[in-house]
Order: structure tokens, then sequence, then C-alpha cells
């Protein structure tokens, strides 16, 4: 993959990539030149090339691994469906243009596979350089088929045993990340590990190139860069379409004045989740089983809790995996008040740092951990003390956070115009929307789309992050390509509006209602997997 990857070609200075996708970043240029876009060709536009994705090559020199085997089968079953075979994102409006994802989180790597396998060139920006998150997702029977399919139990991590534990699927955040980030590179994605995403400007034609186009700028600050200083800014030039998929804090759609709205219906704060990761250890903890207990099913076993612990949960749920012993689970803020975690009940916000009381916190993680929710096995202290060993946190220690405001995006999608000819540049994300379908001299509007939690916020305990983001990314996908094969503004709007009206509803209990049984029948139109998508007359 060193080798293979696809590189950026800078000129004018801007970032090079590596084998992990990290970026470094040097100086534009000067301050009174307009910095040059940067080009960035993609890895099957070499000439004398004969394949079209980097693990084609890499499959001869790893012909006679049984495990690569596996995976080769895997990825050309993949590319071979019918949807992908003409590559229409590289014709029509995004011929010579690149797709930029916002967020290498699990639906923006999502999204740039599924962009890639239609034939565009796709760029991913991700903030961090490292993927550490040690959060476990639990994951819908199709999202587990589908991971399977894009290369786990061939790729590591996941462990090759994924999917094997018959009490829970889950997968870490990490894991999952790192999954997706290696068959990403095989598809020759080019991703850009410390860079941030700065905005759009749309830079003007000249003599040499009459046509103006959109470039994104990002940032990336060098490791010898001071906190609070500036950071070497580049462009990445003729950008079609931006997917934000940054997670909650994702500025894609601010920048441009999307808005979000508020959905939660409980009172604040009264729905508080609580997660706590402890290091695995020894070989007796490994025989500890998953499991995920509500009070509405189990209510004689919560009361036992609560009057074993003092805590009053309404969820918990364990996950153990080689890295950590996961849980998660829902205590009331009168029980946390009632247990001294909480330093003043009339605090706002309650669980502001300075009012958790961390020894309190401690201690009553530590007595529900202890309880044996499942009868007849041994809890995770006393496998712990079995091998003669002591319960340490894997990070930080347990962390609060307050789900009862839920947020979610009123639009998913938007188009920005390009300025008037005899306007100035515009900077970043300005003049949004009534930009003509057919423009002089093919200067199309940029399209912005979101997808995973900057779209809409998950409620977790329904395990609804992965599958959420994954049909997102998969929306927002089927946007490019409708954008991309000359449909008008108004139809792509329409039909990811008809597609997020159904992705938003989705939930635990309407999941029959929403989505099609026939999960094997999934695929990139959204008709494929929801029930019921109103498309506009002339859709395809």
């Amino acid at each position: 993959l060193a080798v293979l990857a696809p590189k950026a070609a800078r000129g004018g200075g801007a970032t090079s990539s590596n084998s992990t996708g990290s970026s470094k970043a040097v100086h534009v240029a000067e301050p009174q030149e307009e910095p040059k876009a940067a080009q960035c060709p993609p890895p099957w536009a070499a000439s004398g090339q004969a394949w079209s994705y980097p693990y084609e090559p890499i499959r001869v020199l790893l012909a006679g691994h049984w495990k690569a085997k596996q995976l080769w089968a895997k990825l050309d079953a993949r590319c071979g469906r019918p949807e992908y075979t003409s590559s229409a994102c590289a014709e029509g409006r995004l011929r010579g243009k690149r797709i930029v994802v916002v967020g290498a989180g699990p639906s923006g790597l999502r999204a740039a596979i599924e962009l890639r396998l239609l034939g565009a060139q796709v760029t991913v920006l991700e903030r961090r350089k490292s993927f550490t998150r040690l959060n476990r997702l639990h994951l819908w029977h199709w999202c587990g088929e589908e991971l399977k399919a894009l290369g786990a139990r061939c790729l590591e991590p996941p462990p090759l045993d994924f999917g094997a534990d018959p009490d829970l699927l889950h997968i870490g955040i990490a894991e999952l990340q790192t999954l997706l980030l290696k068959t990403s590179l095989l598809l020759g994605v080019q991703v850009l590990l410390g860079a941030s995403y700065c905005g759009a400007k749309w830079i003007p034609g000249a003599a040499s190139s009459p046509r103006g186009n959109w470039a994104v700028r990002i940032q990336h600050a060098t490791s010898g860069t001071a906190v609070g200083t500036e950071a070497a800014e580049a462009l990445l030039g003729d950008v079609a379409i931006v997917v934000g998929a940054g997670g909650l804090s994702c500025g894609v759609g601010r920048g441009i004045g999307m808005e979000s709205v508020e959905v939660g219906s409980l009172r604040a704060e009264e729905a508080i989740g609580l997660v706590c990761n402890f290091r695995a250890s020894g070989h007796s903890d490994r025989s500890l089983r998953s499991f995920a207990l509500a009070r509405q099913f189990y209510g004689k076993l919560f009361t036992r809790v609560e009057a074993e612990t003092g805590a009053e949960l309404e969820n918990v749920v364990y996950t153990r995996s080689k890295a950590s012993h996961y849980f998660v689970m829902t205590p009331t803020r009168h029980c946390l008040e009632r247990c001294g975690v909480l330093k003043d009940p009339l605090c706002k916000p309650a669980l502001a740092s300075h009012n958790l009381d961390r020894s309190a916190l401690d201690a009553f993680v530590r007595r529900i951990v202890a309880f044996p929710f499942k009868e007849g096995e041994p809890t995770l202290p006393t496998a712990v003390e079995k091998d003669k060993g002591e319960l340490h946190y894997a990070d930080g220690g347990p962390q609060l956070f307050d789900f009862s405001r839920m947020r979610r995006m009123a639009e998913g999608l938007a188009f920005v115009a390009p300025p008037a000819k005899n306007k100035e540049i515009i900077e970043d994300e300005a003049a949004v929307g009534d930009a003509t379908d057919a423009p002089a001299q093919g200067e199309y509007p940029l399209l912005v789309v979101l997808a995973g939690d900057a779209l809409v916020e998950p409620f977790w305990p329904e395990g609804l992050g992965v599958v959420r983001g994954f049909f997102g990314a998969l929306d927002a996908s089927w946007a490019a390509l409708r954008w991309a094969s000359g449909a008008p503004q108004t139809v792509v709007s329409a039909e990811f509006a008809a597609a997020y009206g159904q992705l938003k509803s989705l939930g635990a209990q309407s999941r029959s209602r929403v989505i099609r049984d026939d999960e094997a029948g999934y695929s990139l139109a959204p008709s494929s997997r929801y029930r019921v998508v109103c498309h506009p007359p002339d859709a395809m």
C-alpha cells in the first residue's frame, strides 16, 4: 500500500500523503499571490496502467496467500456489481473532478468506498492523525454482513473471529475505522490524516484555463507547530462535491447555512449515558460473555441492581474485546445525586466536569461491574482477581454524557452557486442555491451533502449509529451519481429528501415499517433499502 496508494502531486505547494494517509503541509504561494489549487491525479489515470484499483496489482504480489485470495474474491464480487461497471461518477459533471469527504469515521470512509466504486476520484480529510477510540458499537445484522463483504475476517482489525460472539454483534470504533481505511486504500481512495477542512472557495478561470472551479481549503499543523499558531494552508482543486461526515462537530453544513433542529423529547439531563472501558488482562476474563439488558424486560434484576449498588439503571450493555472490557449504561440523575457523583444537584449543566466527584463516580462504576448480571457466570472483577491482577481503566476513566436532546439537520443536501463572473472570488461557502443547472462553460454549483452523525445524531441504546451512517453514506453516493449523470438540482434534492425522510425515522421499533426485509437485496438505490421512497416523476 505504501507504494500503490494514491499520492498527491501538489503544484505550488500543498500536501503529500504517505502509506497511512497522513499529510505533510508546506506553505502555499506568497501572500500577494492566489495559491494554486493542488492537483491530485487518480491512481488509475497513470499512463500504461492496466488496472482500475490498486488491489489488482497487489494481488499479483500476494497471489499465493490463502487469506489474500479470500480478500480478492470479496473485492472482485463488490467491484463487479452492475451499478459500478460504468464508473458513472467519472463522467458527466464529475469528469476530471474530485469528491472530498470530510471525516474518516465509519460513515465517511463508507461513503468514500462507495463513491470510489462508482468511479469517482475521492479524497478523505481527517483532522486526527490516528484512530484511538475504544468504545464499541452494536451492529445490526446487515451492517455485519456488509463489513464481511468489504474485508472483515480477512483484514485485521477486527479480529478474524469477528461476528462469532453468540450474544451480541459488535465492533470497536477504531477497529471499524481501520478496516474501512484499508479497504479504501485498496480501492484507490486518497486519505489525508491530520488535515482539517477549512471551507470551499471558488477559483475563477484564467487565460490559460477559462473555466473556474471549486477548491477546498485544508490546514495541517506540522509536528513542530505550536498550539494556537496558524497552520499551513493548501488547496485541493477541481472539487465537484463535498461530503460532510465529520460527526456532531462537523462544520461543513454550518458553513453554508444548513440548520439543525432539536428532536429530543426528554427533560434536559434526565437521559444520561455512562461509558467505561477496563483494560483486558489475563486469561480468565476471556470467558466472559457479552450482554445487553433493559429494565423493561428484566425488571426484577434491575431492582436487585439498585438495591445492591445504588444504581438505578434503564439499560446496561457489556462487550469484551482484545482491547478492553466495554460497559455502557443509563443511570438516572436521581441515583447519581444520591450516590454523591453530582456535587451540586442544582448546578447547570449537571454533568459539568467541575460538578463531578470522580472518586464517587469510580466507586459507583466498580459497584455496577461487580454485580452478577449473568447468573452462574463470573463478573469482571472476579475474573481479574482469579488471574491475580487489578482492575484498571483502559482510557481516562468513566465518562458521563447527556443524550436527552438529540439533534439532526433540517436538510442534508444543498447546492452552492459559483459567483457571477464580474464578482470577486467567493470566500468559504457563500451564495447558497439559486444556481442554474447548465451554467456557461461548465461552471457547475458545488454539491454539499451530509452523512452519519453530521446528518442525524443516533440514539445509541438502539444501535442506530452504524446502520444510519452506512445508509446515509449510500444515500449521499446516490445523490452524487444522479448529479454526475445529469439530473437537475430539483430532482437530486427531492430524491435525497425522500430518502432522508425514511432514514431519520428508522429505529428499533420502526425498522419493519421503514426498511425492506430482503437485506441481501440492499444496494445503492434508496428504493432497494427503504420500503417507501417517493421520487419525482423523472427520477431513475
